[in-house]
């Protein structure tokens, strides 16, 4: 059985919705966690964007916080949240939990879980009995070090790549009346994508001066670097002032995003 808590979720899991006040589930069996991860793995992207959703699970020992992307789970350890997160699947974040997956490490040549303790006495009797085992060898091993530091470097490469397009004198915008401004704010906020393959960038306008820069990854979820902004006009368009190196963003007349060079269109 474990503990388990949506953040910015509704009670099933299906929809994200920010500012939702936390849902404790309670104590639920394996079984049933499985099939909320399942759901929650396919959640809608522009709203885990927007939202950024979590299920929170707590063992007898340990506690986990469970983000996803790209249609993948990403396990956290909730106390090291600096250390990476790992890739797993619905079934292999619950062998995890349920200390299956580290007592197949301990037979030779398997090497120790990563950050897992176990919490198997805690775990509803044959709850997972129809999981297939998992294959855990050396070569399962080094990916999760590598996917670590891929997520370490592409947070860098991030502010890189947006800082690349940086000039050295801002222009200043003309100020927008708070009629205008809280108008424009809200008819502007949401996601904005060059694309959606590995590499290419994003903007989350969440409204109230807060913003988001992303750029998708393949094997990871997004790499995200939160700022601010203040709405204003320079000449007859209309420019967000970020505090990220850049330049401001401007909004076309279409109200799609150009910034660092590239054009961001509108995500539905």
């Amino acid at each position: 059985m474990f503990n388990v808590t949506l953040v910015n979720l509704t009670p099933d899991a299906t929809t994200a919705v920010e500012g939702h006040a936390p849902v404790d589930l309670g104590r639920i069996p394996a079984n049933e966690l499985l099939a909320l991860l399942e759901v929650f793995a396919a959640i809608d992207a522009v709203q885990n964007l927007k939202v950024d959703p979590e299920i929170r699970v707590q063992t007898r020992r340990d506690r986990f916080i469970i983000r996803t992307g790209q249609g993948k789970l990403l396990l956290y350890d909730a106390r090291r949240l600096s250390e990476p997160a790992y890739v797993y699947s619905a079934g292999e974040i619950i062998a995890e939990l349920d200390g299956t997956a580290a007592a197949l490490r301990t037979a030779a040549p398997y090497s120790v879980s990563p950050f897992v303790s176990g919490d198997s006495a805690g775990t509803e009797p044959g709850a997972i009995d129809s999981l297939p085992p998992l294959p855990v060898s050396a070569e399962r091993t080094w990916p999760f070090a590598l996917i670590g530091l891929t997520v370490l470097l592409a947070g860098y490469i991030t502010y890189s790549e947006f800082s690349a397009a940086d000039v050295t004198a801002r222009p200043d915008l003309t100020a927008l009346t708070p009629a205008e401004r809280l108008t424009e704010d809200s008819s502007l906020t949401g996601v904005y994508m060059t694309g959606s393959q590995p590499g290419q960038h994003g903007i989350v306008v969440l409204g109230d001066g807060n913003l988001k820069l992303f750029t998708v990854n393949a094997e990871a979820a997004p790499s995200v670097v939160y700022a601010t902004y203040k709405l204003g006009r320079l000449g007859t368009s209309l420019h967000l002032a970020t505090d990220q190196p850049g330049g401001p963003i401007k909004v076309t007349e279409q109200k799609t995003l150009e910034y660092g060079g590239e054009n961001y269109e509108r995500i539905p």
